[in-house]
């Protein structure tokens, strides 16, 4: 959870439950090059009196999801277990409502408005308009819990190597999660996930060590695609929000962000006409122009990340420019962590001031 989700947790009342299971505190990420280069990057301190670091948190999805899932239903939502969609009820022109099985039955349930937060394989995505992946970014991410990892306490750290890389998030005493991103090509399913997330991990510089006594104690979980997004944001009768909207490398780590926010967005676009009488079924173009301006620039800041994935070159001067500048490098923490508009540091604005300084430093 980076930093710009926690008022969002704290607006639908989970920030405490968060904290009680145990949510720990990550002040940044501490970035290890292929050449061994180290960037140690935190996010601001608070703007108030008290000027405290802010900070994200570090909690188990299988935490995480329960709590909010539970949060929903005392609030109001009904939740209906083992509903599968397969497809959209449509009048008009409109969607009307989902259709699937439940229990094995097949069945339908209607609504004025259908929120697709069905995640990257999404039914309603699809639907409405098709789902592109990035023309080049065609990864797979590995992911497991491991004990006896050797990591950071407070930080998460990111591994960089040439295409790849691989991040170390402290979850708990001894708990680890491990993430490992590759190119889809160089995984195939006949592949042991356990034993190639772990032998991968470790020829990256400076992470065979870290992992020597590492054991997973869980199933790893392979997911992909890690770059897409639907063409259709909104139609009538429909929207998409969270990872059915679209999703990008995570890098940066900013899908749950994106999640909560997208949700805040959408019940602010769509309430004032749900709310009217008169308007049978909301406009929801203004979701889709809201998503736009909300995400976008924070794509194309990722972008110029995996970019300097593939090049190492690039990684390196990236890297070595920001160390030199911690003012430039607090304030893209502050964007990464989702505290302020990334479009106030778009690649254009990052390189100039990185060059200024290089050349004062000659």
């Amino acid at each position: 959870l980076s930093p710009g989700c926690l008022p969002i947790l704290e607006r639908i009342g989970a920030l405490k439950s968060v904290w009680d299971a145990g949510g720990r505190p990550l002040y940044g990420m501490t970035i290890h090059t292929a050449a061994r280069r180290t960037l140690e990057a935190t996010y601001p301190r608070d703007s108030d009196v008290t000027g405290s670091p802010l900070h994200g948190l570090s909690v188990r999805r299988a935490v995480l999801d329960p709590m909010l899932l539970d949060r929903a239903v005392k609030d109001g939502a009904e939740f209906e277990p083992y509903f599968q969609v397969s497809d959209l009820v449509w009048e008009d022109g409109r969607v009307v409502g989902v259709q699937g099985r439940h229990r094995g039955r097949v069945t339908a349930l209607r609504g004025r408005l259908t929120v697709g937060a069905d995640g990257r394989n999404s039914v309603v995505a699809r639907r409405v308009g098709s789902v592109t992946r990035h023309r080049w970014l065609d990864k797979v991410a590995l992911v497991s819990y491991v004990t006896g990892a050797e990591r950071a306490e407070d930080v998460g750290e990111i591994f960089l190597g040439h295409d790849r890389y691989c991040i170390l998030n402290p979850i708990g005493p001894d708990l680890t999660n491990v993430g490992l991103v590759i190119n889809r090509r160089d995984f195939t399913p006949t592949t042991d996930p356990t034993r190639f997330l772990l032998e991968t991990a470790a020829t990256l510089p400076g992470l065979r060590d870290r992992l020597a006594d590492a054991r997973p104690i869980g199933p790893v979980r392979c997911l992909g695609p890690l770059a897409y997004r639907g063409s259709q944001l909104a139609a009538r009768g429909a929207l998409l929000i969270g990872d059915a909207a679209g999703f990008l490398d995570p890098f940066t780590g900013e899908g749950l962000y994106t999640g909560l926010r997208s949700a805040e967005l959408a019940v602010q676009c769509a309430l004032p006409a749900l709310c009217n009488g008169s308007a049978a079924h909301p406009d929801l173009r203004t979701y889709a122009a809201a998503w736009r301006r909300e995400f976008l620039p924070k794509w194309r800041l990722c972008t110029l990340f995996q970019h300097a994935i593939r090049r190492p070159p690039l990684a390196e001067w990236l890297v070595a420019g920001l160390s030199r500048r911690p003012d430039l490098t607090t304030l893209l923490m502050a964007v990464v962590g989702d505290l302020i508009p990334a479009y106030t540091l778009t690649p254009l604005r990052l390189f100039p001031r990185l060059l200024t300084r290089a050349r004062t430093f000659a």
